[in-house]
């Protein structure tokens, strides 16, 4: 645990709230500048485009990109020193370029940027496969990414920085000694409340509701399995909201169909999916009629094999880690390129994500806690966990099984490991950390980085 979650663990409320709103200040500043409200204007005008003059861009910007990678970083210089340096005829001439791995970006992270990661913006992900990974962007990438997805919101008629939003994230906002009922932190500088995702259990949700009806939100966003829980929480308590959103869009988790009926039933208004990473990988974005659309301006996706539903992914806004051809363990449905969407957007429709895990894990309270959740437990220990296993052996008893870098792993990453669970779990957690040298997979040959035997 850093000095500052130990100074704000033991503030009052009141400063804790500040701290989250400079905090969000400081956000603020890296993510609206110029590039963003140029690409604002850029994505609307890019909207209206056909869908051979979007493939056009598309190509151009591919071309740009490799380009850019050769000459400012050491490991493509490297990669693509026997691969002739010609341009790209069209998408499938990608193929031609070797795949790299989330081993590969953390082994060879200092060569791969290209920029001092002093002069940029550093993204933690503990990934779905509980894998740290550490990635570096540019201001200008961050700049572009926030503009696409706030223009993502845009079209359903939310306008982030200027409307209040409710989000559920894996945030250490609540202390683990907190004794009040206060589960949420405002962030002043857009309008946002930030709610725990680690106790909404049966016991917590009224409260939650009870700051949601004074809060009227005007969007909701962030874990899917969080606002399900609420919306179930709500039908079955027969609780009238005060408030009624715009719309609704749900990160880093599988949007299953019965959950976003549930969801659309209770709020009043309709749920929008949308694809992305914490590495940065291009978008997919759902449209008023349903179809998820992929985002030709922000990269390329592709199928690892013609028999494989797991992708591959190109990602323009990532020149600080430029993402080439990076297999990024996610999977989608289909992809149809001749299709055209009644809601106007002209680009290939993706027919199903499936990349994202539901497995969870469950507090001694009972509240579930997702595997994005659970993974950005290890984001803060410094590329050096290889991979991770977490064993939910009994209600009070969490095994944590790690393959470790052992030539930067520290000892006293354990502890920081076991502090960090225990603040989300809760003190009578009983976590024990095993290091081994392998984790075994399934009998199917899949790797499951939760295993909840309760």
């Amino acid at each position: 645990m850093t000095k500052l979650q130990n100074i704000y663990d033991n503030s009052p409320i009141i400063i804790q709230n500040l701290i989250v709103s400079l905090s969000g200040f400081n956000k603020f500043n890296q993510r609206y500048g110029r590039i963003y409200f140029e690409h604002r204007k850029f994505l609307k005008e890019f909207e209206s485009w056909e869908k051979e003059k979007k493939i056009n861009y598309q190509l151009k910007k591919l071309n740009e990109f490799i380009n850019f990678a050769r000459k400012n970083s050491k490991f493509y210089k490297k990669l693509y020193s026997n691969i002739p340096d010609k341009p790209l005829n069209e998408i499938n001439d990608l193929k031609r370029f070797p795949i790299i791995t989330k081993e590969m970006i953390r082994e060879n992270l200092d060569e791969i940027i290209t920029i001092p990661k002093w002069k940029g913006i550093i993204s933690h992900t503990g990934g779905t496969t509980g894998k740290s990974l550490e990635v570096v962007f540019t201001k200008e990438d961050v700049m572009r990414r926030m503009a696409m997805l706030d223009h993502f919101k845009s079209r359903f008629g939310f306008e982030n920085r200027l409307m209040r939003r409710a989000t559920f994230n894996g945030q250490h906002i609540v202390p683990p000694n907190q004794k009040n009922k206060i589960f949420w932190r405002y962030n002043i500088s857009c309008k946002q409340m930030i709610y725990s995702s680690f106790h909404t259990s049966e016991e917590n949700l009224k409260y939650y509701c009870e700051s949601l009806n004074s809060f009227k939100p005007q969007s909701i966003d962030g874990f899917f399995s969080s606002i399900v829980d609420l919306a179930s929480y709500i039908k079955r308590k027969k609780i009238k909201l005060k408030f009624k959103p715009i719309a609704i869009f749900p990160t880093s988790e599988k949007v299953l169909k019965e959950d976003k009926e549930l969801i659309e039933e209770v709020f009043q208004c309709k749920v929008y999916d949308q694809y992305a990473s914490s590495e940065g990988a291009p978008f997919i974005t759902e449209c008023e009629k349903g179809n998820l659309h992929i985002e030709l301006s922000t990269g390329v996706f592709e199928f690892i094999d013609e028999n494989s539903k797991e992708i591959v992914v190109t990602s323009f806004d990532t020149k600080g880690t430029p993402l080439i051809r990076y297999r990024i363990g996610d999977s989608i449905e289909a992809i149809d390129f001749n299709f055209n969407c009644s809601c106007g957007i002209q680009s290939p429709i993706v027919k199903e994500i499936n990349g994202r895990t539901t497995d969870f894990l469950v507090t001694i309270d009972g509240v579930r806690i997702n595997a994005g959740n659970v993974a950005n437990l290890f984001k803060n220990l410094h590329n050096s966990v290889i991979k991770s296993q977490i064993v939910q052996v009994s209600k009070d008893n969490i095994i944590i099984k790690l393959v470790v870098d052992k030539r930067i792993y520290k000892k006293e990453y354990d502890n920081q490991l076991h502090d960090e669970f225990l603040h989300k779990f809760g003190s009578k957690m009983k976590i024990e950390i095993q290091h081994v040298e392998e984790i075994e997979k399934e009998s199917s040959g899949k790797y499951r980085f939760i295993i909840n035997r309760i």
